[in-house]
């Protein structure tokens, strides 16, 4: 038998893949916590298997030559299989038991993530999730964890998942808005008091309209600034002033009638946030990959890429 007929070692093609993702081989290693010598080694015998150069070298990092991306599509989906395998074997033992620990956003801090764990935990009783919110980007710590994350984050030692972005506008309260009076045009929101989190206090808001010029808005003075969205929502719906606030989380607050929130220049629109799932690298355990496909399953429509 033509030995590039057999299927190639796994841990190669995984290896192969994570390369193609990271760009460095030295991450890769360290990721998947094997000398940076024995990763180098599973590769040149990948390459050696399927007869042709899969990486090469451009400046600082490994890209795939035309080979290597082709035959990176395909180590995907051998990849994406076996997962699916698994899953399938696990699925006899049906029983989905022991402790994950998850830490969200204090954006999720919503009726939509309780809905979502209450459904899991009615499936699998056995069960025991930790949930803690963050207020700072966890790093990877021993055992196994899910985090889910909104807004630009930086390298953790997890792998990250981008699960889609929530756009943003701006806010007040209808009450605030009848004493101020109608917004006809971003450079008017320097005139008016702002309720900022601490995140955006000190940054620049780029506006953007679909047929009109983007307009810079320089960081406003805020009496208050703060570290949950939900307090910055509050404030706003209270009359403090306006806020650049995620559309997702007041169409929640405003379908759910808990506070008052009413979108001012509904053409522009702020920076969007990416929404991230990370959880380790390698193997999962079956309580992992069920929580995450869970969280992963019928995201809201407003998620978008």
């Amino acid at each position: 038998m033509n030995d590039r007929a057999v299927l190639p070692d796994m841990r190669a093609v995984t290896a192969f893949v994570e390369i193609i993702r990271s760009g460095s081989l030295t991450f890769t290693a360290e990721q998947l916590a094997i000398p940076k010598s024995t990763l180098s080694r599973r590769i040149s015998q990948l390459e050696q298997r399927v007869g042709q150069q899969l990486l090469r070298r451009e400046s600082n990092r490994l890209i795939p030559t035309q080979a290597g991306q082709i035959f990176a599509e395909y180590c995907q989906q051998f990849i994406d299989l076996a997962q699916q395998s698994q899953l399938a074997l696990d699925a006899l033992q049906l029983e989905v038991s022991g402790t994950l620990d998850f830490t969200f956003h204090n954006a999720f801090s919503c009726r939509w993530l309780s809905e979502k764990v209450e459904m899991l935990m009615t499936q699998h009783p056995k069960l025991h999730l930790k949930m803690r919110t963050g207020f700072n980007l966890p790093q990877a710590t021993v055992g196994e964890s899910v985090i889910l994350w909104l807004g630009p984050v930086t390298e953790n030692g997890l792998r990250h998942e981008c699960l889609g972005q929530l756009s943003q506008g701006i806010y007040a309260s209808p009450e605030y808005l009848q004493q101020a009076g109608e917004i006809l045009h971003p450079h008017q929101l320097t005139e008016h008091k702002w309720v900022d989190t601490l995140e955006h206090s000190t940054q620049n808001i780029l506006l953007k309209h679909p047929h009109k010029k983007p307009f810079q808005l320089p960081p406003q003075q805020s009496q208050i600034s703060a570290d949950q969205f939900i307090m910055q929502a509050d404030a706003i719906a209270r009359g403090k002033g306006l806020g650049l606030y995620p559309n997702w989380l007041a169409e929640l607050s405003i379908s759910q009638h808990t506070v008052k929130l009413q979108r001012c220049l509904e053409d522009w629109h702020g920076p969007s946030l990416p929404i991230w799932l990370m959880y380790p690298y390698g193997h999962l355990s079956r309580r992992t990959r069920v929580f995450i496909d869970h969280l992963k399953s019928e995201p809201p429509a407003t998620w978008k890429y």
